[in-house]
């Protein structure tokens, strides 16, 4: 039903509100004045926790999608280019930890590919990392046989790595964002590139 779905700038403020408290812990309440509605008009609507959340994905996703957006077109070698993605991936991340860890086991649904056997993280996320990979592969500063499945593993080793931390180790946001993307975009630098 259309009016169940919130509009961005709501699901932003109820994010920004959830910080990286477990989700468990976060009552509809507090999530309804977080997004500046009472909890009847939630319920009303028919939106209770899992909608939000799944809500939530969402705007993940397209965040996703947007920040990647300046590096995709920056003036600038591979290598530059890759390191202003990872550097998005993690800031998106910082801004949605909480999201990131209410989703806990429902991430898979969200990031990868349906399928049985291996499958690689959804192109929604990848598919930037994969042209960057491309370019610098062809401007020689960056090096990968298989940038699709390289971009996969792009994404997770910052993704996961940066998120672990951020929540488990407590490193600041600064520390955790430049020690992950100076090692990611390291391990797939073309030599003297």
């Amino acid at each position: 039903m259309p009016d169940a779905v919130l509009d961005e700038e709501r699901l932003r403020r109820l994010r920004d509100a959830l910080g990286d408290r477990p989700w468990h812990a976060v009552t509809v309440a507090e999530l309804a004045t977080a997004a500046g509605l009472s909890r009847m008009t939630l319920h009303r609507r028919g939106i209770g926790k899992d909608e939000l959340l799944r809500q939530l994905a969402g705007l993940l996703e397209r965040e996703y999608r947007e920040a990647l957006l300046p590096a995709l077109v920056a003036r600038a070698d591979g290598r530059t280019r890759l390191r202003m993605a990872l550097t998005a991936v993690c800031e998106v991340d910082e801004r949605s930890l909480g999201v990131l860890h209410a989703l806990g086991e429902g991430l898979e649904e969200v990031f990868h590919d349906p399928g049985d056997g291996p499958v690689l993280t959804r192109a929604t996320f990848t598919d930037g990392l994969r042209r960057i990979l491309e370019d610098g592969v062809v401007d020689g500063t960056l090096r990968t046989e298989d940038p699709l499945a390289s971009a996969t593993l792009l994404f997770n080793a910052t993704g996961w790595t940066y998120r672990h931390l951020r929540l488990g180790h407590r490193w600041p946001a600064e520390r955790a964002r430049t020690s992950v993307v100076d090692l990611v975009v390291d391990g797939v630098a073309a030599p003297g590139g």
